[in-house]
């Protein structure tokens, strides 16, 4: 598996941004898997110049997929990357050491939209849900708020495979399913035609490890300090976010290419949940080895993805 999965990323590297760096900075290698509002520290540490402060030549590298993302950061390609648990399971299972060690962002960003003529839980009894697919994150979740909501997912709802967030809303469009998990910004076009949100799952589970930066261990291990001054630019940048929201507003647009219909509602949701220390919500981490099943459940114990010692330095400062 490890073979393949470096085979693979001399085709991810050519999506990423190619610039030489600076002669008298460091250069650092930063892969995430597409541009969203949770990106938005590392272009505002690029434009403030929080990096160059730090003696960094930060790249940002967007690849197409978190697959891809993991794959670069498993054969060197990249020094950190900007993603989720489930790329350090797809690291660890093949046989590599690699630690999520500075939470992004800490919440769970899906919510239940459904047909408006649905106006509480019990009314889903009977209904179709879609998720991307069986046994995905938005399988679990979908039966986890299933649960929550006092309906017992393998018998109260029929849960139907039907691909991303955009085809799910489709369908709910279409009538083909009467609800389905989405987020953000297809939960605002939802809203926004009229479809009613029936559960926010962030109010479900109140701390999830939506997104985090996570590195191989030889990384962590050998370039510590590097890698520290680079979460002291980050850090800066959450800063300069809080304190400047209509530029951080413009920064989305400009950078992260969100819609001016949505960059304002995309501050405001994603600004309130970045961790400006980098904690790690241990027990999200937990609930998602448990989404992803047996592929890791009772092969590794959460410990054997994180390190905390940089969540724990900056939350002394």
């Amino acid at each position: 598996m490890k073979s393949m999965l470096i085979a693979m990323v001399s085709l991810a590297t050519t999506i990423g941004i190619a610039t030489g760096p600076a002669p008298a900075q460091e250069r650092m290698r930063v892969g995430m898997t597409s541009l969203a509002p949770t990106t938005l520290p590392v272009w505002v540490a690029k434009r403030q110049g929080f990096f160059k402060a730090e003696n960094l030549f930060v790249e940002p590298i967007v690849f197409t997929s978190g697959t891809i993302n993991s794959q670069a950061a498993l054969a060197g390609e990249i020094d950190v990357a900007l993603g989720s648990g489930t790329e350090v399971f797809t690291i660890r299972l093949a046989g590599e050491d690699a630690r999520f060690f500075f939470g992004i962002s800490n919440f769970m960003p899906f919510k239940l939209y459904v047909n408006p003529a649905i106006k509480s839980p019990k009314e889903l009894k009977g209904k179709r849900l879609a998720v991307s697919r069986f046994g995905a994150q938005s399988d679990f979740l979908t039966r986890y708020a299933i649960s929550k909501l006092g309906l017992d997912p393998s018998k109260d709802v029929t849960i139907l495979q039907i691909g991303s967030t955009p085809a799910r809303y489709a369908a709910l469009k279409s009538g083909s399913v009467d609800g389905t998990i989405m987020w953000f910004p297809v939960t605002l076009i939802a809203a926004n035609e009229g479809y009613r949100m029936l559960a926010d799952l962030n109010d479900i589970i109140t701390d999830w490890p939506y997104l985090g930066y996570y590195a191989m261990a030889r990384v962590l291990n050998t370039q510590r300090e590097k890698v520290t001054r680079y979460l002291r630019a980050h850090v800066k940048a959450l800063e300069w976010l809080r304190d400047n929201p209509k530029a951080g507003v413009k920064v989305l647009v400009d950078d992260v290419k969100i819609a001016p219909a949505y960059a304002e509602a995309g501050y405001n949701e994603f600004m309130k949940a970045f961790a400006f220390d980098g904690r790690i919500p241990i027990a999200g981490f937990e609930l998602l080895m448990e989404a992803e099943g047996q592929k890791v459940k009772g092969k590794f114990k959460v410990t054997d993805f994180i390190d905390e010692s940089f969540h724990k330095e900056f939350a002394k400062k």
